[in-house]
């Protein structure tokens, strides 16, 4: 019996930090399916390198078809896409054909792509050849979590760029606030480039209502010329903001931001992999329901907390999962 042949899309590059733990979560429920690697299963990947290196969209567009044509050499059985360029352009095209498609960490709604092409009756019984994970961000929860630390926090108020990632998050930020009331009042501010984001912040120090951020503009252009991604864009941050940050994910705040409830990448890619588990054990992606995110991590960095001279009370510390002792930016 030859092995199954699985490959895994990634949008970014490798070793990304957000796609990386995704990765390692679905070699892990593959593995932890009772399938061996290397005899029932071969795990192959491929990296679209769309953060860095290939930005234009044409550019996003051809490295989507050297993954088909990987795909088209290869024959897996199951492909997973993770973050949404890859779904764009891999996961799209390939809907209506015999290989089976996992896609994890999506942000863009599951029902807008369906637009596009339909691969969807319901999120409950797809009934195509995809099924997948959709990054929920929590941010309820998140607002929850702070709200616990500060109890006098009245506002927080949430960043966003104009790039096709920022405009999915800003539509999970409505759609989250819709389905369940916040326990503060979450205001969304989009900035366009690298001085509105900095004017953003400064107002932010200035404004007693506003008590905390969730910054997630992650790529801006600079008035120079010079493209800032969510490193750079953090380093400036924690180094001019005097209000805590909430971050999207739990590496986040290993580089230095505040804290909260985050995306758990590791538990996403888990979920996903157990689900090109049931594939590669003879299911149809159709047959399987598409979900939210169950997991998420509560995360803090201690070295920015005292900084911004806040204490965590220690219940709430007790119940984290990670704690990272220093800033890395």
């Amino acid at each position: 019996e030859k092995p199954q042949n699985v490959l895994i899309v990634h949008s970014y590059e490798k070793d990304h930090v957000c796609a990386q733990p995704q990765e390692d979560g679905v070699i892990r429920a593959i593995r932890e399916s009772g399938l061996k690697i290397g005899e029932d299963v071969e795990i192959h990947s491929f990296f679209m390198n769309t953060k860095k290196i290939y930005t234009k969209p044409s550019e996003i567009q051809e490295r989507g078809r050297l993954a088909l044509k990987q795909i088209r050499k290869i024959d897996p059985v199951v492909v997973v896409t993770i973050d949404d360029n890859a779904v764009r352009t891999v996961m799209l095209p390939l809907v209506g054909s015999d290989i089976q498609i996992v896609f994890c960490g999506m942000n863009g709604q599951p029902e807008d792509y369906n637009k596009k092409r339909h691969f969807m009756k319901s999120r409950e019984k797809p009934g195509a050849n995809v099924t997948g994970v959709y990054e929920k961000l929590q941010l309820v929860t998140s607002l929850s979590v702070m709200k616990g630390i500060l109890p006098d926090l009245r506002k927080v108020v949430g960043i966003t760029d104009y790039s096709p990632t920022g405009n999915a998050i800003t539509k999970q930020f409505e759609k989250e606030l819709k389905e369940q009331a916040p326990p503060v009042a979450f205001e969304i501010v989009r900035v366009r480039d690298f001085d509105e984001y900095k004017k953003v912040i400064h107002s932010a120090n200035e404004d007693r209502e506003i008590g905390a951020i969730y910054p997630v503009a992650l790529l801006l252009n600079t008035s120079d010329g010079k493209t800032y991604t969510a490193p750079d864009i953090f380093r400036w941050t924690i180094r001019n903001c005097r209000k805590p940050e909430i971050p999207l994910n739990y590496f986040f705040s290993k580089l230095g931001l505040f804290g909260g409830a985050a995306v758990d990448f590791a538990a996403m890619g888990y979920q996903a992999g157990s689900k090109a588990a049931e594939i590669l054990k003879g299911s149809r992606a159709g047959d399987l329901p598409i979900e939210d995110a169950y997991n998420y991590a509560i995360v803090f960095n201690l070295a920015r907390a005292k900084e911004l001279g806040i204490n965590i009370p220690f219940e709430i510390l007790g119940a984290s999962d990670f704690v990272y002792e220093k800033l890395l930016l």
